[in-house]
């Protein structure tokens, strides 16, 4: 079956394609491939890559106002450039022409959206300039060489004077956190040394299970081999709780003596039991207090 001849529109259409390859790619092939499917004889025209130059953050960065204009955001904004008909030098070229208007642009597309955020809340503010850029940040410029199309992303910090006066707070939180977590790692060695040496104790002195009296008589001492803090605090604690017995013992062996001068001995023995009870539920000897009371004034009641 004879080829059919190319058309003079397919055959100017060839030429012209292969003087824009030649002339922004430096392809010097010419465009004469075997026949399509469709028998037209016209070579395949391979797509070219599009161009892309990314524009540089400035070192300046634009203020974009906060809820109430107190406060700003500075915006750090970076432009993506392409194009379909220029070569990467050429586009290079022509978006320092085009920058300062798309920056322009930008700021008039995320002024209303980051003026509706919390200063202090710089991540949805970063969200919320971006999803507004991501539908209203596209412009397209036309020019002798073609058109050239410009997409538009922004990074936000916070306010400087909003930073300097919330940095003490953050570093006192962050402070109260990392004490808080020491304090759980400490309280607990503690806890377990503690409870280890007075396993020790109580093998060593043949004790066996410690009930509540031993352990409260005990843990001062444990506390020793534990931590010097937790030993500081246990024993403030014992000093504090000899210090009650004591005024407590005095109180019933004063009410007793009362008593029994004054010939209520049912009282005064009833005060009596209290005495030996109360000393038996603090883990002492039963008389050990009356004999300290003694010792103390001499006399003996």
């Amino acid at each position: 079956m004879a080829r059919r001849p190319k058309g003079l529109f397919a055959t100017l259409r060839d030429a012209y394609r292969a003087w824009r390859r030649s002339k922004h790619d430096g392809d010097q092939e010419a465009g004469t491939g075997t026949a399509d499917q469709d028998g037209t004889g016209s070579s395949p025209v391979v797509p070219r890559k599009d161009a892309f130059v990314r524009s540089r953050p400035q070192e300046e960065p634009l203020l974009l106002p906060a809820r109430d204009d107190v406060f700003s955001f500075q915006a750090f904004p970076t432009l993506h450039w392409t194009s379909q008909t220029m070569s990467q030098d050429m586009l290079k070229t022509r978006v320092r022409q085009h920058e300062e208007t798309a920056r322009e642009e930008l700021l008039r597309v995320a002024w209303p959206a980051a003026r509706e955020c919390d200063p202090a809340d710089v991540v949805a503010a970063e969200n919320a300039v971006n999803a507004k850029l991501s539908t209203e940040g596209n412009w397209c410029y036309e020019d002798a060489e073609g058109s050239i199309r410009c997409m538009a992303q922004v990074r936000l910090r916070v306010d400087p004077d909003l930073r300097k006066h919330v940095l003490p707070h953050h570093l006192k939180e962050l402070t109260l956190k990392e004490t808080q977590r020491l304090g759980v790692i400490r309280a607990e060695r503690a806890r377990t040394l503690t409870e280890a040496w007075l396993d020790v104790i109580s093998r060593l002195e043949l004790m066996g299970e410690l009930d509540a009296h031993q352990r409260r008589l005990l843990v001062p001492f444990a506390a020793t081999l534990a931590d010097p803090d937790f030993r500081a605090v246990m024993e403030e604690l014992r000093h504090q709780r000899r210090t009650s017995v004591d005024a407590l013992v005095a109180a019933l062996k004063g009410a007793r003596g009362d008593h029994q001068e004054a010939g209520l001995f049912e009282f005064a023995d009833a005060y009596d039991k209290a005495l030996s009870a109360f000393c038996r539920e603090m883990g002492v000897g039963p008389f050990s207090w009356v004999e300290d009371a003694v010792a103390a004034d001499g006399t003996d009641r």
